[in-house]
């Protein structure tokens, strides 16, 4: 009797805790994520980035993005991983109810608040603190929802950026074969011209021509002079697609006083580049192609800030 009334009881205290094991783990699981619906990306005009110390607005006027109250124009790659994110955020797991903010860095103070823009209107709001530890997910809270999600992947570097890291900083690009080229370096100038290489007098006519034309055309002064054309390949490489180390902001171009070295190229248009006393390890510059003056490290203006007789072979 005694001893079936103690298996009575041990069988209720198991059952006692298997509800209540099974009890909490569904309370942990059970809890549906958001529906989040795809933004269109042709319907977004605006990106807002708000910080506790900051706030850039970012627009799109007949398809090219602007930022800041310049509008100044915004670096395309960057823009494109922005929306890429905000038109399709995809929510993995609910993290917290218990409004700690702080704890995920989606505090006041640590936030990055995104507002996606049609016009004036919101279409979405998305607030973004750390990074887990994976960093395979990213801490955030959705609209005006209270609760802490798992994003998918690790998104905060993506809008963790600065007015300066947002503007476009190719200052010139050249896509087209260039006939001449001058170069300016205090009171020296040289003139190049690409052009089929002179007929030696000590090989036939005939020869010579073939050579040439194996050789294809090649950069000499105007006047003639042979000089070293792939030191002159290398600068309109660089050339080619010069992106800057930064922009000088609150100056213009007239705000920079005369230019110690400049270097003109033609092709259909004409294409200028000229620096001005280097500060700091770094040239500032302007390019014909840029509306802004901005600075490039040394390394890369001196690739292109060859001595001209340098240049002579």
């Amino acid at each position: 009797m005694k001893a079936g009334k103690e298996m009575a009881i041990l069988i209720f205290v198991i059952a006692v805790l298997v509800f209540y094991i099974t009890s909490e783990k569904g309370d942990k699981t059970h809890y549906e994520l958001p529906a989040i619906e795809a933004l269109n990306r042709d319907d977004i005009s605006g990106i807002k980035l708000l910080r506790d110390d900051s706030e850039i607005l970012m627009i799109r006027k007949n398809n090219t993005w602007l930022a800041g109250p310049r509008e100044y124009p915004a670096d395309t790659s960057l823009i494109t991983k922005m929306l890429d994110t905000v038109s399709g955020i995809r929510l993995t797991a609910l993290a917290s109810e218990s409004r700690n903010y702080a704890l995920y860095e989606l505090d006041a103070k640590k936030q990055i608040v995104v507002e996606v823009l049609k016009g004036d209107s919101l279409l979405r709001k998305l607030t973004i603190g750390k990074p887990a530890s994976s960093y395979n997910h990213t801490f955030v809270l959705l609209d005006d929802d209270y609760r802490v999600y798992h994003a998918e992947g690790n998104i905060r570097n993506d809008f963790d950026k600065s007015l300066t890291d947002l503007r476009d900083k190719k200052v010139l690009t050249i896509q087209e074969e260039i006939s001449q080229v001058t170069i300016r370096k205090g009171n020296d100038e040289l003139n190049l011209v690409r052009a089929v290489a002179p007929v030696s007098v000590d090989v036939s006519e005939e020869n010579e021509q073939q050579k040439a034309d194996d050789r294809g055309p090649q950069w000499t002064t105007a006047d003639g002079k042979p000089v070293k054309s792939g030191e002159v390949d290398d600068i309109l490489k660089t050339l080619s697609s010069l992106v800057c180390d930064s922009f000088i902001e609150e100056k213009l171009k007239e705000d920079l006083p005369s230019s110690v070295y400049t270097v003109t190229v033609q092709g259909s248009k004409t294409y200028s580049l000229s620096f001005f006393e280097k500060e700091d390890d770094k040239y500032p510059a302007l390019s014909s192609e840029s509306a802004y003056p901005f600075l490039l490290s040394s390394w890369k203006a001196e690739k292109i800030m060859k001595d001209p007789e340098k240049l002579l072979e």
